[in-house]
């Protein structure tokens, strides 16, 4: 072991005393408290459709969180990255979030699916959508034209709907965990041969009977090779059939072929800026402040800079054949999001499309432009506000694929998507923060086990040659 590098026992020797710090307590509290009341006042005052639909953001926000965290541990087992593992921990706590997600998206397909409006039982007023409607006030999915699919009706059927995300969700998710476990098992394995006694008694159900943790430790690096692929597969097929039934169905004669990509590549991206965020703000707290280091968040956010870049890419992709083709079931879509279409804006509300421009700004060209510079990686404090932009930046994003599609309006009403969106959204970050770190309080923060926690000997980090010299990553 490095004397420049944690010593793990260490480590390991404070887990029996950590906690929640307090501070993450009522601060997640009053976020959850924050959400309710959002909630709340929405149910309160009929506003249903963005009683729901808030949630509906707040859920597919925390599944990105908490499958993206997943995939960027996987990520970094398939690639055998060493730079990274110090932040592998972190990301796959998140995945210990999902049977709170999953349970929140079973309660959203069964009180909340008339969100949808091509449910027979959809609260959503349709009536000046100018839209075909039947008889229950619902959109009409008989195919309308020659060219028009003839499988919505059976598709979009609510029955089935609610049955695949369910189950869909529900094997995906069971694949993270299994990932999660299996990563888990020789680190609880070193650290029940350190702590004896002291260990948490639930620790043997994931470590097993075992106490050679060296030997679990390279049978598990298999098992996650093996799973990160099947994984991977899963993730992106689930994660498609969730961007395209939960949010393209919300707009059921809208369609784009990239959307289902675009969704679950965001999602990962979301998840590492989420990890930044919580890696620099943790770090003493678990201590493993010696493990991130500027080195780490350099490449982290190098990485982060290239997924906005794809974020940007495959939006544009998808914009520009929707926009040359002119077909009416694609631009509609598009229109009442990025045009102004109207000269009459109520008091109090804003066009979607001005929601649309903070959109690209804070998706894109803010992060874009800030993260060219290899200093705010390395710099605590402004790499965590750049990162918060990008989380903000993506829950306007997803409002904006959510809200414009059940009110049918041109403009909306601003405190609508603060207290509101704004409010559901904040409780679920709280309820999401409270869960990982409650995880991590009781877990090694460090993949202890890991020959690969250790920088490999070739990796060099090179600093700009004002400050005189080249040293290796640290």
């Amino acid at each position: 072991m490095s004397a420049e590098h944690t010593d793990v026992n260490a480590v390991i020797e404070a887990i029996p005393g950590r906690s929640i710090p307090m501070p993450v307590l009522a601060g997640a509290g009053a976020a959850i408290l924050v959400g309710l009341g959002g909630f709340g006042y929405a149910a309160g005052t009929g506003q249903w459709t963005w009683a729901w639909g808030s949630v509906l953001v707040g859920i597919v926000f925390t599944i990105g969180l908490s499958m993206g965290g997943v995939m960027f541990a996987a990520i970094l087992s398939l690639t055998k990255a060493h730079w990274g593992r110090p932040l592998k921990r972190i990301a796959e706590s998140f995945g210990l979030f999902l049977p709170v997600a999953w349970l929140a998206l079973v309660i959203f397909l069964v009180a909340g699916n008339g969100l949808y409006p091509w449910n027979p039982s959809t609260f959503v007023d349709l009536s000046h959508s100018g839209l075909d409607l039947t008889e229950t006030g619902s959109v009409a999915l008989a195919a309308h034209s020659d060219f028009a699919l003839e499988t919505k009706p059976f598709w979009l059927n609510p029955t089935f709907f609610i049955a695949r995300q369910a189950l869909g969700t529900l094997l995906l998710f069971g694949l993270g965990l299994g990932f999660v476990f299996m990563s888990l098992r020789p680190d609880l394995q070193r650290a029940k041969a350190v702590l004896g006694d002291k260990a948490p008694g639930w620790w043997g159900m994931i470590a097993g009977s075992s106490t050679d943790w060296q030997k679990t430790m390279g049978q598990s690096e298999h098992i996650q090779q093996a799973l990160g692929v099947i994984l991977g597969f899963s993730y992106a097929v689930i994660m498609s059939m969730v961007a395209f039934d939960l949010l393209m169905s919300l707009s059921p004669w809208w369609y784009a072929n990239m959307f289902g990509a675009w969704f679950f590549v965001s999602c990962v991206w979301t998840a590492m800026a989420m990890i930044g965020i919580y890696s620099l703000l943790s770090k003493e707290w678990l201590g493993i402040g010696e493990r991130i280091t500027k080195s780490v968040t350099h490449d982290l956010g190098k990485l982060i800079l290239g997924f906005t870049m794809f974020w940007a890419y495959t939006t544009f992709a998808q914009l520009l054949p929707i926009w040359y083709g002119q077909l009416p079931e694609e631009t509609d879509y598009l229109l009442v999001r990025l045009y102004p279409l109207t000269d009459t804006v109520p008091a109090g509300h804003v066009p979607w499309y001005l929601l649309a421009q903070v959109v690209g700004a804070m998706c894109f060209l803010i992060p874009f432009t800030v993260l060219l510079s290899r200093g705010i990686k390395k710099m605590k404090w402004p790499f965590i506000g750049i990162l918060s932009v990008i989380l903000i930046g993506v829950f306007l994003e997803r409002s904006l694929l959510v809200y414009p599609s059940v009110n049918i309006e041109p403009t909306f009403p601003v405190l609508n998507l603060i207290l509101i969106g704004g409010g559901v959204w904040i409780g679920f970050i709280g309820l999401f923060i409270l869960v990982v770190t409650a995880v991590l309080s009781k877990l090694p923060p460090l993949n202890i086990a890991d020959p690969k926690l250790e920088p490999h000997p070739w990796e060099e980090h090179v600093h700009s040659l004002d400050q005189g010299h080249h040293h290796a990553a640290k």
